[in-house]
């Protein structure tokens, strides 16, 4: 699928680098701390000046929105959501914590959850180019999972209808391998042959089985059926 556009330049979130909501002096100069360290690609020493400022002023916005892309550079992914979630709550209406954290659901495969997390974005800022470019992203990684979940359940449905059929069991296990349930893959092949699937030399060509084809288990799986 593919990957969002990103949002996480460190210059955009320090936009709000300024005294806000009445931020104590010291607040300030811990944030703009944590944000040299980041830009030297110290992530944990800036996440620990973001915190440091946030302990001193916790309405202080702009460190808010930095300690969330820390912790992102830190590849704490977990964290991150969780930041850029508290900082909605500060600031409902705030366009770079809803479409990073949009990226992060993307990237977690939270589909759903960053289709709402662009449209939001895109309400806040309709002419963002960067924003609609992702929810579009998002919305064809959305579909893609949609389509692949019902691919999969078509193919199972067809298996537990027809317990003894090595057509179907072959079917799933093709769809299982193009879509990288390998070890579903090899499991229902097995089965395939077993039951009585002959027909080798498609087996050999499937485009399906392109994921497993160059794997010695399945040239084992297939060494006592080929002539």
């Amino acid at each position: 699928m593919k990957s969002l556009c990103r949002l996480f330049t460190l210059s955009g979130l320090l936009l709000f680098s300024v005294p806000v909501l009445a931020a104590s002096e010291e607040a300030v100069e811990r944030n703009n701390v944590g944000a040299r360290l980041l830009e030297q690609g110290k992530a944990d020493a800036g996440i620990a000046e973001f915190q440091r400022a946030l302990s001193l002023d916790p309405k202080y916005f702009p460190a808010r929105l930095n300690l969330a892309y820390a912790y992102e550079r830190a590849d704490r992914i977990e964290d991150a959501m969780e930041a850029y979630r508290e900082a909605i709550n500060f600031q409902p209406q705030n366009f770079f914590a809803h479409n990073n954290l949009g990226v992060l659901y993307d990237k977690k495969g939270l589909h759903d959850a960053a289709v709402r997390e662009f449209e939001i974005a895109v309400a806040i800022e309709p002419d963002n180019a960067m924003a609609l470019k992702n929810l579009e992203t998002a919305k064809k990684n959305q579909a893609a999972i949609k389509s692949r979940q019902a691919k999969i359940l078509q193919a199972e449905r067809e298996a537990q209808a027809k317990p003894n059929s090595p057509q179907a069991s072959y079917n799933l296990a093709r769809v299982y391998a193009f879509y990288g349930e390998k070890e579903l893959a090899y499991e229902w092949l097995a089965n395939a042959l077993k039951q009585g699937y002959r027909d080798i030399g498609y087996l050999k060509s499937d485009p399906a089985l392109n994921s497993i084809r160059e794997e010695r288990d399945f040239q084992l799986l297939l060494r006592p059926y080929s002539p």
